[in-house]
């Protein structure tokens, strides 16, 4: 029997009959385009805009796998992968340099010229693009672990822990290195005001985290990832600026300090299914006096039910086993259900008056780059 590569079966695969242009590649990208202009976002919006006017015009393979994904569109984040996809010929030198300027804060492309720089990539490069859609997005995004900074700041308050940290959907490990990091939330500075990489969210709500907070001790950081990426490798620092959208000069600067920083303190993510993962260490020895805290971010969207279901097993299991001189949290940046806000949730174990109950502590922006925040009790 012979195999198909995913490629070759999204051309074998014709599109049923009578299949109209404005299906589901049209719906979502008009859905990505308002979100986009919604979170002031004006180049993200021109090109998935250009997109929804080019691609179901065009048709071709790009088209077909949009058109026929197995999946929900937005959970897959299937025009981000085409995004990246995108990103990446421009940073190669793949195109005539139009898309270049689109993404680099370049004078902006009009919408005839935008439009036919599209639609040669999706000619031209339709097996390049494809090979980015097979495979879920690795944005490590480092501006969201300021929600983890607020979040131990906030549970320090009341208990002044150190913290072991583990993330789930880790990826390079970027949000690992978060203590060499400067990091404000409102009037509170913590981590390495020296760091060139800076994380300063605009913070809403409450007037701040905690108040007397200044300071967080990390005794260990560790994550792990079903495909983690090596910063050591240019092909993997590649692909982490790839999944970067247009006109993001300063997600683009931010991820390349974040990864110099990792280069010289290579984060350590381990290659593995987070619920198994997350068994084993539960399983360790947890030092007394020591919370620990486990994150993660925008990575459940990805997960099957059942991978779900056992991470929930695994804080049900260590949960109950937790006490006041070896607590443990969750603390999780997640798309809310609707896809209509993301939330900064927070669980808690310590066998006493912290059973697992999750707390709304925050709304956030999808990258971090505000905090609404409502606290923890």
């Amino acid at each position: 029997m012979s195999y198909l590569s995913p490629y070759q079966a999204w051309r074998a695969v014709p599109l049923p009959d009578g299949a109209a242009p404005h299906g589901r590649a049209l719906r979502q990208l008009r859905i990505e385009a308002e979100k986009a202009r919604g979170f002031a976002k004006p180049r993200a919006a021109a090109l998935m805009e250009a997109l929804a006017r080019v691609l179901p015009q065009a048709g071709g393979p790009v088209f077909a796998a949009v058109e026929q994904w197995p999946g929900d569109l937005a959970s897959d984040a299937v025009i981000f992968r085409l995004n990246a996809g995108l990103h990446a010929l421009a940073l190669e030198g793949r195109e005539a340099g139009v898309l270049r300027a689109l993404y680099e804060d370049g004078a902006m492309p009009g919408a005839h010229a935008l439009d036919a720089a599209l639609a040669e990539a999706l000619d031209v490069h339709a097996d390049t693009l494809l090979g980015w859609m097979s495979h879920p997005t690795q944005t490590n995004e480092a501006l969201r672990v300021a929600g983890l900074v607020a979040a131990l700041l906030a549970m320090g308050a009341a208990d002044a822990l150190p913290c072991e940290v583990l993330e789930l959907g880790a990826s390079a490990g970027l949000n690992l290195n978060f203590p060499r990091y400067a990091v404000r939330l409102g009037d509170v500075a913590v981590c390495a005001a020296s760091s060139p990489v800076t994380l300063v969210p605009e913070w809403r709500g409450r007037a701040g985290p905690l108040p007397n907070a200044r300071a967080l001790t990390v005794t260990a950081a560790r994550g792990v990832d079903l495909h983690p990426l090596d910063v050591r490798d240019p092909a993997h620092r590649h692909s982490l600026a790839a999944y970067v959208w247009p006109g993001e000069t300063a997600r683009s600067q931010r991820l390349a300090a974040a990864i110099g920083i990792a280069r010289d303190h290579l984060p350590l993510v381990d290659t593995g299914l987070a619920s198994a993962w997350l068994m084993r260490r539960f399983a360790e020895p947890q030092a007394e006096g020591v919370r620990r805290v486990v994150f993660h971010s925008m990575v459940m969207q990805y997960m099957s039910a059942d991978e779900r279901a056992a991470i929930d097993i695994a804080f049900a299991l260590a949960g109950a086993r937790a006490e006041p001189e070896r607590p443990i949290a969750r603390v999780g940046i997640e798309w809310r259900v609707d896809r209509q806000a993301v939330e900064l949730s927070i669980a808690r174990w310590n066998g006493r008056e912290h059973r697992g109950e999750a707390r709304l502590a925050a709304l956030c922006h999808p990258y971090g780059e505000w905090i609404d925040w409502r606290g923890i009790d």
